[in-house]
């Protein structure tokens, strides 16, 4: 295999691994405005305090859901629920991407 080659996909690898990482952080991003379309007026009409509804944001214990349940009033978008998945989604693609970067050998070898 030719050092072009090599160096080709070495540079393709790396650009892989930095659009996950991207994409990851993204999603990451995307599911916080998520939960904070909805969890400000769970908070303002359940009486949930800061600290409690921030585990919300990567699961749904029966805190979250019964507060969310309870909540009754109306959340930007017409936003009634949260679910923690894309939350996780991100995550995974942020580790993955971190993940492979480490396997890769260092630049100027």
């Amino acid at each position: 295999m030719s050092m072009t080659n090599l160096v080709t996909r070495g540079t393709w690898t790396r650009s892989a691994c930095s659009w996950l990482g991207w994409l990851g952080a993204a999603v990451i991003v995307t599911a916080f405005a998520w939960w904070t379309a909805l969890f400000p007026t769970v908070m303002a009409n359940t009486g949930l305090s800061f600290r409690q509804a921030l585990p919300c944001l990567a699961s749904t214990s029966d805190l979250c859901v019964l507060e969310t349940a309870l909540c009754g009033g109306r959340h930007l978008f017409g936003i009634s629920h949260y679910s923690p998945m894309l939350f996780w989604c991100g995550t995974a693609l942020l580790s993955a991407s971190l993940f492979a970067a480490s396997l890769l050998p260092e630049r100027g070898q």
